[in-house]
């Protein structure tokens, strides 16, 4: 299988698909292949450049799941928040109409409050003039896309908004949070917001205004939020993204650390959470967009999934917008970790073109139908 993999991937960098990545297999609390190939930066043969194990990817909307989701569940478990709670319980300032008045924390998680895709108009400007207060404001005040509960549509908008609720409940950010409750107990020290040493990250191309993207998120409006999110944010390696995720199919603890309590993780982890709402997958977009989920996980198992094959009914994963990816399959005891620099400049993910030319050139399906279809039971 490694020799599989390794060819599969050299194909990509010799293509010029994207210049690096970095592939972990785990199965059965194994590490059973870990690969680091390619470049950090695009066009670069000098060795200090190359992809290792401690090289930092963008990891993008995978922070909704080892963020977001975990630090919701731990308030949880700890009988701070409840799902059905209402936001503004938490954001006062988010009451601008009645409909807003009934969304509730379990919407935020399902992508059903009906909150827009599209960031607030002026969000932006405000907040690259260091007009924080208002750019936070406008994603308050931003008026629905649709009516609470009727539809599942994706929006970091509305992962921005519950990151911020976090943060009020906690009375701490984010990245503090995550790092106390989670990063640190595991030993994910390759893990974090905003990375000091931007050497040792991978680039992924320029963002819209012409930011080199080395270190830092790819939208400018989140960067100008100080990229410490709800919905983005995160930087890791293969590694540590492995040790989350064998936390999470060991029930909650990893190397004696209880994380989480097993029933948490197990309703955290399992089952459809928005089956009586979500719209059956017609492309890999919609899929995305409108698909079946399992609160911010993607459900492995459906048309269109970005997973293969091969995966099993409860299979979840979470892709990243700079092209990564992360696939747990509990019932194959499997782990599939698939970092990639080939970038996400804000517009390319707009229509069906571009997003079938980004899965097609990563092609994570192909990647995870060759572990499964070769990996040891």
């Amino acid at each position: 299988m490694k020799k599989k993999i390794e060819e599969f991937i050299r194909k990509k960098i010799d293509k010029g698909l994207y210049p690096g990545c970095q592939v972990l297999i785990g199965c059965k609390r194994d590490i059973v292949l870990n690969l680091s190939l390619g470049s950090m930066v695009k066009g670069s043969t000098s060795q200090i450049d190359g992809v290792n194990e401690s090289t930092l990817f963008n990891i993008e909307s995978i922070t909704k799941v080892m963020v977001t989701l975990p630090l919701i569940f731990k308030l949880v478990e700890e009988g701070r928040v409840h799902l059905d709670d209402r936001v503004i319980n938490y954001i006062p300032e988010f009451r601008t109409n009645q409909e807003k008045e009934k969304i509730t924390i379990r919407n935020l998680l399902n992508f059903t409050g009906g909150i827009a895709l599209d960031d607030p108009v002026g969000c932006e400007e405000a907040a690259s003039k260091g007009d924080l207060k208002k750019a936070w404001n406008l994603h308050y005040s931003q008026e629905l896309a649709y009516q609470p509960g009727t539809k599942v549509f994706y929006s970091d908008v509305s992962c921005r908004i519950l990151g911020k609720l976090l943060e009020r409940v906690m009375e701490k950010p984010l990245s503090l949070a995550a790092k106390e409750w989670i990063f640190e107990p595991l030993g994910m020290k390759n893990t974090m917001f905003n990375p000091q040493d931007k050497e040792n990250c991978a680039t992924t191309g320029k963002s819209d205004s012409g930011r080199l993207l080395r270190g830092e998120l790819t939208q400018d409006l989140e960067h100008y939020l100080g990229e410490v999110l709800g919905s983005d944010g995160l930087f890791s390696t293969a590694k540590d993204i492995f040790v989350f995720s064998q936390m999470i199919l060991n029930q909650g603890i990893y190397k004696g650390q209880r994380i989480l309590g097993r029933i948490t993780v197990k309703k955290m982890t399992e089952g459809l959470t928005n089956s009586d709402i979500y719209e059956s997958p017609s492309s890999y977009l919609h899929y995305i967009l409108s698909g079946p989920k399992t609160w911010f996980w993607e459900y492995a198992f459906s048309p269109h999934s970005f997973f293969g094959d091969l995966v099993s009914k409860k299979a979840i994963g979470k892709m990243g917008g700079a092209g990564t990816f992360l696939l747990i399959d509990p019932e194959c005891d499997l782990i599939i970790v698939y970092l990639t620099n080939y970038g996400q400049p804000e517009h390319t993910l707009e229509g069906e073109e571009s997003w079938n030319k980004f899965l097609k050139d990563i092609d994570v399906m192909g990647l995870c139908n060759i572990v499964l279809g070769n990996i040891k039971k």
